[in-house]
């Protein structure tokens, strides 16, 4: 792993261990030359004890260096102990070979290159003080001490200490940058990568979005029609999980006093996406049972499809609300509010003039009709996501049972109500729908009206037995509510009632 980590480590180590190889030779090869015109001036022939010492001590140096796995030397007491002993071997050979004049000088630059190029600043000028320290006190015992050759072998010995401790960090940091670059371009292929699957995903679900496998009502009904083939009951409920329970999507005949229930929950893994509940005159068989768990395992997947589309769709939303809000009030509102300031000092600054004044008054006045606008929007904006009363009332339908009267939903929603009033306009239009299911006594319930974000009017109409108003018993307090809920958001609720039916329209906006 450190080799392709460090590629530049590997190949100075071999260099450097070359060139221990040719100081080794060059150094013996010296020594012994020397040596052997010593022993001819003496009239004998053949080699020094001290020469041949001298290239004992420098050939086990040398051949422990090359010996000494690399991985090691990463190690900060190997490595010390390595330059230690490196240190103490090649000045062994210098001392036996004539000091400060010794070929092996040359070798003895070796062990401050290894512990600056796997130690570092420190571990190079330490090796290099004890090369300088050793070799002064081989030339003091020699009796050969020569100041100015001692301070150029130190001063080499530090230099090439630092020149490797340094070249040590340089290439450090360079290969610290050369991941760093790696790693980048590695994220930069993954998020790529990531960005071309989800935008398959995306374009796939675009194709199938329209489709009746995505509509739950849709395969609500699918699945009766095939649960009616395999099961025998007397009615049926399917549900989908929706964030306050499960929502009924379909419902099918009557259900007896008495009847036994089976619910079989739908899931998907670890998610529960809805459930269906059969009522039947009896248990299901086991065949029953079996054949409806294989039937219910494709509306499964349906309900799951419905749900995580639903969860993209509102990630999406609610991600571009919060950004359009941070827009708006960091910048659109601060340039308004400046706005307006400028147009205050103007009317400071231009009293006299009447004409000037009541066009920047009336220039004032909407400015800050602007800022409350936009205030308003980011609160609006900032709220949790609000369905439509078109959404909530069809749901509200798939509820109902069977034998409800029919209810008819002709609403023109061309935008849902403001986020900030929509909570109470639901509100008021269920309980009047709910108010008109228990009590009317009626055959049809029709909503009609138009709504279209801030404004609109919306009327719940029944043909019942219609209601005095003074006569409603005490403890029913759904139309009091619904006055409440008007008044809170300035709206205005109108509540007629005749024998031909009951009409509630409430109505919101300009004008």
């Amino acid at each position: 792993m450190a080799e392709r980590t460090n590629p530049w480590e590997s190949r100075f180590h071999k260099l450097l261990l070359a060139l221990m190889w040719v100081a080794l030779v060059l150094g013996v090869f010296i020594s012994f030359w020397e040596a052997r015109k010593v022993e001819s001036a003496r009239g004998a022939v053949g080699v020094g004890a001290d020469a041949i010492g001298a290239a004992m001590s420098a050939g086990v140096y040398v051949l422990g260096s090359q010996i000494l796995p690399r991985a090691l030397l990463r190690t900060t007491w190997v490595r010390e102990l390595t330059s230690i002993v490196g240190v103490t071997l090649v000045m062994m050979a210098v001392s036996l070979s004539g000091g400060l004049n010794s070929p092996y000088l040359l070798l003895s630059l070796t062990p401050v290159m290894l512990a600056g190029l796997f130690g570092g600043f420190r571990s190079g000028l330490a090796t290099a003080g004890l090369a300088a320290g050793v070799l002064v006190i081989i030339s003091v015992g020699l009796d050969d001490f020569s100041l100015p050759l001692f301070f150029q072998w130190a001063g080499l010995y530090v230099l090439i200490g630092f020149t490797f401790g340094q070249a040590r960090r340089l290439l450090v940091e360079e290969g610290a940058r050369a991941d760093a670059l790696a790693a980048a371009s590695i994220e930069v292929s993954l998020r790529l990568e990531r960005l071309e699957r989800a935008n398959t995903l995306l374009t796939r679900f675009t194709e199938v979005a329209d489709t009746a496998e995505l509509n739950p009502v849709t395969v609500g009904h699918e699945a009766l029609e095939s649960l009616a083939e395999v099961a025998s009951f007397r009615a049926a409920v399917v549900a989908l999980a929706g964030d306050d329970g499960p929502v009924v999507v379909a419902r099918r005949g009557t259900e007896e006093p008495g009847d036994p229930r089976s619910i079989i929950p739908l899931s998907v893994g670890n998610r529960d996406v809805g459930m269906v509940v059969l009522m039947s005159a009896q248990e299901l068989t086991p065949a029953e049972n079996q054949a409806t768990a294989e039937t219910l395992q494709p509306v499964a997947l349906a309900f799951s499809n419905i749900l995580l589309l639903q969860d993209i769709a509102r990630r999406a939303v609610r991600e571009e609300r919060a950004r359009l809000a941070r827009d708006l009030h960091d910048e659109i509102g601060p340039s308004l509010a400046s706005l307006g300031l400028a147009l205050d000092l103007a009317l400071l600054q231009h009293p006299a003039d009447p004409d000037l004044a009541e066009h920047l008054r009336g220039l004032r006045t909407s400015v800050g009709s602007m800022v409350e606008d936009v205030r308003s929007t980011v609160a609006d904006l900032r709220m949790p996501e609000q369905p439509s009363v078109t959404e909530v009332l069809k749901g509200l339908v798939a509820s109902l049972p069977e034998e409800a009267p029919e209810i008819d939903v002709l609403l023109t929603e061309r935008r849902p109500p403001r986020p900030s009033i929509a909570p109470e306009i639901v509100a008021i239009v269920t309980e009047a729908v709910r108010n008109a299911v228990r009590h009317s006594g009626s055959q049809t319930i029709t909503v009609h009206g138009t709504v279209d974000f801030d404004e609109g009017n919306i009327t719940v109409h029944d043909d019942g037995k219609g209601f005095l108003r003074d006569r409603v018993p005490d403890g029913h307090y759904g139309l009091v509510g619904m006055e409440e809920r008007a008044e809170r958001i300035g709206a205005v609720l109108n509540i007629t009632s005749t024998r031909g039916g009951t009409a509630a329209t409430v109505t919101w906006g300009p004008g």
